[in-house]
């Protein structure tokens, strides 16, 4: 197990006092947001933990967790349950997380984990709330953000990032790159980050006039797991690309083709989406949509705010931008 990440190690990485990054982690308010936000960010990527044990207060909100991992940086939600920590820091607010189980994300029934806690508002991470959770609750005009899902009630809002602007941004630039016959690797099914890529996905090849093949396009699991088969059925293809809709399935397809003697991005283009830490490790380096899970995390925090004031807020997205490293060809004819 490796050492354990201090605020003095954090000073000595960026060549600032010790006070300082103190300050940043603890929320007072005499630095500047650009500094705070820089070491925060200096933080995550040193594996410094804000233990969310040490961060209750008189006013507390609480982050519902379901499927996402987020115990270190290499994963979703690290940076998403870091952002909500550090705005109710600034808003001398604690947090709580609490991980739910599989039985009551299909009944709704979490109340006892947060009604009559004197929550100011609740996260969830991974799932939406259940219907019956919310109509049994609306008196208590509880504030609540959800992560990439969607659900029709005033006390309810959707944070994330423009899932369209970001596979618009993947298909445009694998087009400038000669590529015309391009695969697509989703997440479950039924998810609505999936859905909506997806739809992102064959919009673009429409607009381009690209003719869509669902023979291309599969569905798979966000964990990554048991791709090998439709990765390799999409490379049988003979496609030039593939998007994977997020970092950690577009790894494992590189893992898998190249085991399969697939030679990327010489043979095979491939991208990803989120621009976790592990993009920059693969073989090649990952080209892929970035989205800012710091703010993320910051803006459904203060989203939750607005609603508080009384602000009906139906959803709020942040931009995306392409990152380009060593994952694509240029297969343009000179």
């Amino acid at each position: 197990m490796g050492k354990k990440v201090t605020i003095q190690d954090i000073a000595d990485k960026l060549g600032i006092a010790k006070s300082t990054v103190s300050k940043a982690i603890s929320g007072a308010t005499d630095i500047s947001e650009e500094t705070r936000e820089n070491i925060l960010k200096c933080s995550l990527e040193m594996g410094y933990h804000i233990s969310p044990e040490r961060m209750t207060r008189k006013k507390n909100v609480v982050i519902l967790v379901y499927g996402i991992y987020y115990s270190s940086s290499n994963q979703f939600g690290y940076e998403i349950i870091a952002g909500v920590q550090a705005a109710a820091i600034e808003n001398n607010m604690g947090i709580n997380i609490i991980s739910v189980t599989e039985n009551q994300v299909n009944t709704g029934d979490y109340d006892h984990l947060v009604i009559d806690k004197n929550y100011e508002g609740i996260f969830f991470l991974g799932f939406r709330p259940h219907i019956d959770f919310i109509q049994r609750n609306r008196g208590h005009n509880i504030p609540m953000v959800v992560l990439d899902n969607y659900i029709e009630n005033p006390l309810v809002a959707r944070v994330g990032c423009d899932n369209a602007d970001g596979i618009t941004q993947a298909v445009k630039y694998l087009y400038a790159k000669g590529h015309r016959k391009i695969g697509f690797l989703g997440g479950e099914a039924d998810s609505i980050v999936t859905i909506e890529r997806k739809n992102a996905y064959v919009n673009n090849l429409s607009a381009l006039g690209i003719p869509v093949s669902e023979s291309i396009i599969k569905y798979g699991h966000f964990s990554g797991k048991r791709i090998k088969r439709l990765v390799l059925d999409i490379a049988k293809e003979n496609v030039t690309a593939i998007i994977c809709i997020s970092d950690v399935l577009a790894s494992n397809a590189i893992k898998e083709l190249t085991k399969a003697g697939y030679r990327i991005p010489q043979d095979i283009s491939i991208t990803g989406y989120d621009n976790l830490p592990i993009s920059e490790c693969c073989v090649p380096p990952l080209t892929t949509i970035y989205q800012n899970r710091l703010h993320i995390g910051k803006a459904a925090f203060f989203t939750m705010q607005q609603i508080k004031s009384g602000i009906q807020i139906n959803s709020v997205q942040l931009h995306t931008q392409l990152v380009e490293r060593d994952s694509v060809a240029d297969i343009n004819q000179h």
